[in-house]
């Protein structure tokens, strides 16, 4: 009874070390850097890898989960080198597993998130089969072990909640789904409270408030994209009717003087709900509240900005100065933001588009493969306990 206590005393102990690691290591990026050693990376994070699992588990578990996180990894890579997506080299962390860098950026949408994510657990379950062969040959039940172990790292993967691969294939059917796969994990970490289950749950509540937060996001974007298009059509206005400044009299020097007005006019208007009471800051109750302040304090910015611009203008009216050219660089830039914008908007809102076949096949892919580590978990237990009975 003793033993069995400080077993799972043991188990808690570097569960929680693994755990504090993963923290560590998310808010860390620069822990990444220091394997970066050019082609060597994979190689040389692998056996430090190996060597930690060896001294705490034995050689033999060492071999094998290195093995199935090697080729899980690979799963990756090979399906974002088909996708053309670039990516940093496999790193392997002791106790923690392995990673590949891909910028979200370079993933256009949710179709190719789901490729690149479902290669990892579909390589997984091609790792397995070897082993199951070996097995039926030697029924040496070191093969069970391995073939449990396949099962049981690519099935967890496979549970839809951010980060893990399984809430980015998802992705694909509908980010709700992460929702349905966190109020999953409470009874769970209820009845196991493992502190890697613990962590994954706190990592996926993040990413769901971040996914729940991107409409609010587009909201803000498509906002200010309005306040900066309707200052640029007033600069341009003001540009083709009055092409220099040197007579404040001259036809388009009064619509400078009325731009800024109605600038002042706004600015004012904005400062009037910015300094209202905001209310309490409950999540989700008041998030279209904070987002509508968001709003606000940014096109307070934006305009701000151009009062300022225009101001200036007005100074140099006197400087035989042609307005058209100072006029036309804020417009520029103006316009430059809003491309930048635009692409933001765009990508939000098509990212996640996908056609109800395409649907229907992720679907089946997911639920296929999650059957089938689902045996082989069953199947590699199954020798494993069998192996225990002989003895």
């Amino acid at each position: 009874m003793a033993a069995n206590e400080g077993n799972r005393s043991n188990k808690g102990l570097w569960g929680w070390i693994i755990a504090i690691g993963l923290f560590l290591l998310a808010k860390m990026k620069w822990v990444f850097a220091l394997f970066k050693i050019g082609k060597f990376a994979t190689l040389a994070s692998m056996f430090v890898s190996l060597g930690g699992y060896a001294l705490i588990f034995g050689w033999k578990f060492a071999f094998a989960i290195v093995y199935l996180i090697f080729v899980h990894e690979m799963g990756h890579l090979v399906a974002a080198k088909m996708k053309k997506i670039p990516t940093s080299p496999a790193i392997f962390i002791p106790f923690m597993g392995a990673a590949i860098g891909i910028d979200p950026k370079k993933i256009k949408d949710a179709e190719t998130e789901f490729f690149v994510a479902y290669g990892g657990p579909l390589a997984g379950l091609i790792s397995i089969l070897p082993a199951i062969g070996l097995y039926l040959v030697t029924q040496d039940p070191y093969w069970g072990l391995i073939i449990q172990l396949g099962g049981l790292i690519n099935l967890f993967n496979l549970f839809p909640v951010s980060p893990l691969d399984g809430g980015r294939i998802v992705t694909v059917l509908s980010t709700k789904i992460w929702l349905i796969g966190l109020l999953a994990m409470i009874p769970i970490i209820f009845l196991s409270p493992d502190p890697i289950i613990i962590l994954i749950f706190i990592f996926g509540i993040f990413t769901w408030w971040d996914r729940f937060k991107d409409n609010a996001r587009v909201e803000t974007m498509k906002h200010e994209e309005s306040v900066l298009t309707g200052v640029n059509n007033g600069l341009k206005h003001i540009v083709a009717s009055n092409p220099y400044q040197s007579n404040p009299e001259m036809p388009g020097s009064g619509d400078i003087v009325s731009l800024k007005n109605k600038i002042s006019y706004r600015l004012n208007e904005i400062n009037k709900h910015l300094s209202a009471d905001s209310g309490s800051a409950l999540p989700v109750i008041q998030e279209k509240k904070r987002n509508s302040l968001k709003k606000l304090s940014r096109e307070k910015e934006i305009l701000s900005i151009m009062l300022n611009k225009l101001k200036n203008y007005e100074l140099s009216f006197y400087e035989y100065t042609p307005v058209s050219t100072d006029l036309q660089e804020v417009i520029s830039e103006n316009e430059a933001k809003l491309t930048t914008i635009r692409e933001e908007i765009n990508r939000a809102k098509t990212y996640y588009k996908t056609s109800a076949g395409t649907k229907i096949r992720a679907l089946i892919l997911y639920l296929g493969l999650a059957v089938i580590l689902a045996l082989l978990l069953m199947y590699g237990m199954g020798i494993l306990e069998s192996s225990q009975l002989l003895r």
